[in-house]
């Protein structure tokens, strides 16, 4: 079975890689709208299932059981994204147009991983002419309630500085709080903007430092434009994703803006804050959970 799967609608083209169940890159018209990262796992999205960002060193409590996840990510200490981005996936269904990728994280992967909870993730690709839609779904195989979380990982081009200082990458990203982080990538504090939407990152930020930063209940859309290219793209979360992280390396060439369910660590900070709130889902056995997101490529001229 091919590792890769070529999908195109008019001159848009997606590969998904079967190794992460991601996308290896997203053009139009030659264009490149998502970009892999020189540095593993060479995606330019994954999913992060069951749960988003960093649990703190791996470890939980939960119904009186203390959990020990295994690292996924050394020599990062915390375990970090879930598992579906490290898992082999399957392809259950594919056209032109359309691809469906399946994994179970069962009993083995769940020695492995340490996550005691069984589960499946299923993701839905679909070319249509505004974009790219990717669903998302999330089921608890287990026979006792699982916490959860989803997110997406996306990384975009992000060119350098022209040598006349002009930044050819505009942003726009509205939000209702920040989450300050620490040295170690965890939050520490939570910056309220008293409930007001603003352009988070109006300031261009990745031009003086590095991004790992989270911001809290957005308006449901991220735009990205880059000066003297032809189309911008529009992230549109499910609203069931209402939280971004930006993740921007110094000199890397990418900016993650990843649509999340939750606050990183939200089941060590606080265990019982609910999923509307920035806590974790919590799936009772054989449910199901979905979300549907969009990616919206549309004309940008100068």
């Amino acid at each position: 079975m091919s590792q890769t799967v070529l999908l195109r609608h008019q001159t848009t083209e997606l590969v998904l890689s079967c190794n992460g169940g991601g996308i290896v890159s997203l053009h139009r018209d030659g264009q490149p709208l998502m970009c892999a990262p020189s540095r593993h796992p060479h995606l330019a999205c994954f999913p992060m299932v069951p749960f988003c960002s960093r649990i703190d060193q791996g470890r939980f409590n939960i119904a009186g059981h203390s959990i020990q996840l295994a690292p996924n990510f050394l020599p990062e200490p915390h375990t970090i994204h879930g598992f579906g981005w490290q898992a082999k996936w399957q392809t259950q269904s594919t056209s032109d147009t359309e691809c469906t990728l399946y994994f179970q994280h069962d009993e083995v992967a769940s020695a492995a991983t340490r996550w005691p909870w069984i589960f499946s993730a299923e993701q839905r690709f679909v070319l249509v002419e505004q974009g790219l839609v990717i669903s998302l779904t999330l089921k608890n195989l287990s026979d006792r309630v699982m916490p959860a979380g989803m997110g997406l990982h996306p990384h975009f081009p992000l060119p350098a500085m022209a040598a006349d200082g002009d930044d050819p990458t505009q942003i726009n990203l509205l939000g209702r709080s920040r989450i300050l982080m620490g040295e170690d990538f965890l939050p520490s504090a939570i910056d309220l903007y008293d409930g007001r939407l603003g352009n988070l990152l109006a300031d261009k930020p990745w031009q003086t430092r590095g991004l790992d930063d989270v911001f809290g209940y957005g308006s449901g859309l991220a735009q990205i434009r880059w000066l003297g290219r032809p189309w911008s793209l529009s992230i549109e979360p499910d609203p069931a994703l209402p939280h971004w992280i930006v993740y921007a390396p110094r000199g890397e060439g990418f900016i993650c803006i990843e649509p999340i369910s939750h606050f990183p660590n939200a089941i060590n900070a606080n265990p019982t804050l609910p999923q509307a709130h920035g806590g974790l889902a919590q799936l009772a056995p054989d449910e199901v959970w979905s979300t549907r997101s969009m990616f919206r490529i549309t004309p940008f001229m100068d």
